[in-house]
């Protein structure tokens, strides 16, 4: 019995050798708690810790936690988890002896489950590397998430904006649709002819307008197509009109807009059509120019109608101005034909008397030659002004001449009233396009309307002022001022109306020609008064330039 017990002895001291071992060379930190102070440990508790060998016995565990916050909080955790399961574990911060913070692995076991405070088996795993391991993961899986939102956000950023680039595309389609049916009704209905050729000027479509107006002939006559036709173009001044120089083939091969160019189909017969046509580039790949054909053959007609009216209207106030100067005109011829009689006379008597200087008889001749000259002129000036009916006839005119001709011409009316003509011309003046015969019958008007102004001023304020100068944008003006009453506000505003008139025997026609012609130069003709007192009319012209 004896011997058994030995040995039985024998194993348990050999048994615990060999726990001892265990628990000396265990790769995890295993330390016994009583009452939490540290009672034994083993060598990789120690180490864990960074304790040395027997520096850890008899101390409160206290020390190995960060903060005595951190052991209160776990402590009330883990030996409450103790009393209702006899067992604990959790990943918690502690503290080695060189106050590094590091994380490990810690499981509780009581020895008294009653009483799991009193003493228990605490083992410890250093987990540092893991949870750094973990953290680089977790900071990596983050990064990567944070990637893969960002790459999701421009995705769907991208996806928005695709939507919303569909979204306008189909609207701006829509619009499109819309704008391109209404632009097809307005171009079907519009009342003007309209016709679209491709980019070699070959028409591929025309409006119904085009189409109630043109035949195929006259369209193809329009548009140059290179066709043989029975028709023929003339521009507005009668010329023939060139294919190079239809408004269409200009605009195709300048790549600008012609506008407004009246083109007359002539039938051979006498007969023409009058179109103003408009010629614009298309910028659209495929398409040359679109042309816009309006017919204005009545309008024509009807202009040129209001032209021969115009001259039938200015050839009778010619008319009865001449009859108001016949009494003038005819004391004006009186003078240089009685001087050429006297000096004829003269000279026929020193013939009969055989008695006379050949110098002194030369001179008679020379002087009667002179006033029958100077009486022809009158007279042809006269007839000019009274007989001529046919249109204006533009050419270049230099409006200082018909001044100072109109000035000469009114020389004996002047004197006659008493008028003093200041003429303030300037120099170097370019010449107008004009009719010089219309451009004088105004001049004439003015004057004479300057002149019969003044009758009743003072005979020492009796200035009429004539001015001419070259002002800007190339335009020549004229005006004449005079002395005299001036014109009222409720005048001026229908002074050139006609059959207005201040005069008693005045056909009030006077003013109104003067502004037709003047407008019918491209010119404008106006009327204001003075601050000195009387009026100024004036009146602007383009230049030959």
């Amino acid at each position: 019995m004896q011997n058994l017990i030995s040995d039985q002895v024998d194993v348990l001291k050999q048994r615990l050798v060999e726990h001892q071992l265990i628990f000396d060379n265990a790769i995890v930190g295993i330390g016994a708690l009583h009452e939490r102070v540290i009672t034994r440990c083993n060598r990789r508790f120690e180490e864990i810790f960074g304790y040395g060998p027997g520096e850890l016995d008899n101390q409160n565990v206290r020390i190995l936690y960060p903060s005595t916050e951190a052991f209160d909080r776990i402590g009330r955790i883990g030996y409450g988890y103790l009393l209702n399961h006899n067992v604990y574990s959790d990943e918690r911060v502690m503290k080695r002896k060189n106050g590094e913070i590091f994380w490990c692995n810690v499981d509780l076991k009581p020895l008294n489950s009653t009483n799991p405070q009193r003493d228990v088996v605490m083992i410890f795993q250093d987990i540092s590397q893991r949870k750094a391991s973990e953290a680089r993961e977790q900071l990596a899986y983050e990064h990567l998430e944070q990637l893969v939102n960002e790459r999701t956000r421009k995705l769907n950023d991208a996806n928005e904006a695709l939507r919303t680039e569909i979204r306008l595309r189909k609207e701006a389609e829509e619009v499109l649709l819309v704008s391109r049916e209404k632009y097809r009704v307005l171009f079907e209905t519009f009342p003007i002819g309209i016709s679209i050729t491709n980019d070699q000027g070959q028409v591929i479509e025309i409006n119904q307008a085009l189409r109630r107006i043109a035949s195929r002939t006259l369209l193809a006559t329009l548009m140059g197509g290179g066709k043989k036709t029975s028709m023929s173009l003339i521009r507005a001044d009668g010329a023939p009109l060139t294919y190079e120089q239809l408004p269409n083939v200009l605009a195709l091969k300048e790549q600008r807009v012609v506008a407004d160019v009246e083109v007359g189909v002539s039938y051979g017969d006498s007969q023409i059509r009058w179109f103003s046509v408009t010629a614009a580039p298309i910028a659209v790949k495929g398409y040359g120019v679109v042309v816009t054909h309006t017919e204005i053959t009545e309008r024509k007609r009807t202009s040129e109608l209001e032209s021969l009216n115009r001259a039938e209207l200015s050839h009778v106030s010619r008319l009865n101005m001449m009859g108001e100067m016949a009494a003038t005109i005819i004391h004006e011829l009186g003078q240089p034909l009685s001087a050429t009689l006297n000096y004829l006379h003269g000279c026929e008597l020193r013939l009969e008397s055989k008695d006379y200087a050949p110098e002194l008889f030369h001179s008679a001749i020379s002087q009667a030659i002179c006033n029958a000259e100077r009486a022809a002129a009158i007279v042809k000036h006269l007839r000019q002004q009274c007989m001529r009916q046919i249109g204006p006839e533009f050419v270049p005119t230099d409006i200082n001449v018909l001044i100072e001709e109109m000035i000469i011409f009114l020389d004996f009316e002047r004197r006659q009233y008493g008028i003093t003509i200041l003429p303030s011309l300037g120099k170097g003046l370019p010449t107008l396009l004009a009719d010089p015969l219309e451009i004088k019958q105004v001049i004439l008007n003015l004057f004479k309307n300057a002149i019969e102004a003044m009758s009743t001023t003072e005979e020492s304020n009796r200035l009429l002022e004539v001015t001419t100068l070259w002002g800007q944008q190339r335009w020549i003006e004229v005006s004449v001022a005079d002395r005299g009453h001036g014109v009222s506000k409720k005048q001026l505003a229908r002074i050139f109306k006609p059959f207005f008139t201040t005069k008693q025997s005045g056909l009030g026609l006077g003013l109104a020609i003067c502004r037709s012609i003047i407008e019918a130069h491209g010119g404008r003709l106006t009327a204001g008064n003075n601050l000195h007192g009387g009026a100024t009319f004036r009146f602007t012209l383009p230049a030959n330039r």
